[in-house]
């Protein structure tokens, strides 16, 4: 019995539905720490790039191998994204093209290619090829505890790494003109950063899928901004969004049959920014609606006669 299964037993859960908690509970704090970063960057949609690029890479590795299992699907994933990242890269250096349409190119293209590889498979009916599909939207059902552990440990890794570097990532986040002045290497700290970030964008196809894992990396970060201007709290109010997001959508998942446990964690992430967007203390709407309203306190200092 493995130490999740026994976790289980213990606190009177499905082990199944223990499983899928946990992996999800990882992924989603660890992307909303990670993705952090790529919105101070202003580059949530490399992340959005190398999500969709994730499904070539799933289908190639299952061709050639032959097996289902996840570890060898994320790891042909996780190739296929660094090379799209590659891609785009050579396109903004190397071409006239501006960085959004370059992003948007490599983001259709990827897609096309990793949608009709799958459908390929499928339709030449090669064995064990009928579930690629779920890659697109997520599957938490499928879930092993193998899978789950191997979630979790990569969330760590990814998150430790983060609480390490936070500074040197925070200087080439908010000014990288000093840090490459004051002899940082920001190339490879920014490239460290995007390659994180595609990492986490991997690790949570299993848990929402290539359409909507960008999500889980940026909605977290996004509505933490709202409440705060310090990268510290940031960082540990989006894991939290993060991890809530991930507790929520699967406790809806598994009251409610035949929703999925993906969709339920970025709507519920959603929600999150939703009020974050409305009732933050200085940035929230209501906030600046209300300062909006109070009369300008002019000074009264008028000569006395």
């Amino acid at each position: 019995m493995s130490l999740l299964t026994a976790a289980a037993h213990v606190l009177g859960l499905s082990p199944n539905t223990f499983v899928v908690t946990v992996g999800m509970a990882a992924v989603g704090m660890a992307a909303g720490v990670v993705g952090c970063f790529s919105v101070l960057r202003r580059r949530a949609l490399v992340g959005d790039a190398a999500a969709h690029a994730t499904l070539p890479g799933v289908a190639i590795a299952f061709a050639i191998t032959g097996s289902r299992g996840l570890p060898v699907l994320l790891l042909g994933a996780a190739l296929s994204a660094v090379a799209s990242l590659g891609v785009l890269v050579l396109l903004r250096r190397f071409t006239r093209t501006r960085e959004d349409a370059a992003t948007a190119i490599v983001i259709g293209v990827s897609f096309g290619v990793g949608v009709a590889l799958i459908s390929g498979l499928v339709a030449r009916g090669v064995p064990g090829s009928g579930g690629l599909e779920r890659f697109l939207l997520g599957s938490t059902a499928s879930l092993s505890t193998a899978d789950a552990t191997m979630l979790v440990v990569v969330s760590l890794v990814a998150m430790a790494l983060v609480a390490a570097f936070t500074k040197e990532a925070t200087l080439v986040s908010f000014d990288p003109g000093f840090a490459a002045a004051a002899g940082w290497p920001v190339w490879w700290i920014d490239f460290a950063l995007v390659a994180l970030t595609a990492v986490m964008v991997v690790v949570g196809l299993p848990a929402a899928g290539a359409v909507l894992v960008t999500a889980l990396v940026v909605i977290p970060p996004v509505a933490a901004r709202q409440w705060t201007d310090r990268v510290g709290v940031m960082l540990v109010l989006a894991g939290l969004f993060g991890l809530a997001a991930s507790l929520l959508g699967v406790a809806l998942s598994a009251t409610i049959p035949g929703l999925a446990t993906g969709p339920m964690v970025v709507l519920a992430a959603s929600a999150i920014f939703t009020v974050s967007l409305l009732l933050a203390p200085k940035r929230g709407l209501l906030a600046i609606a209300m300062r909006a309203r109070q009369p300008l306190s002019l000074p009264l200092e008028r000569a006395q006669p």
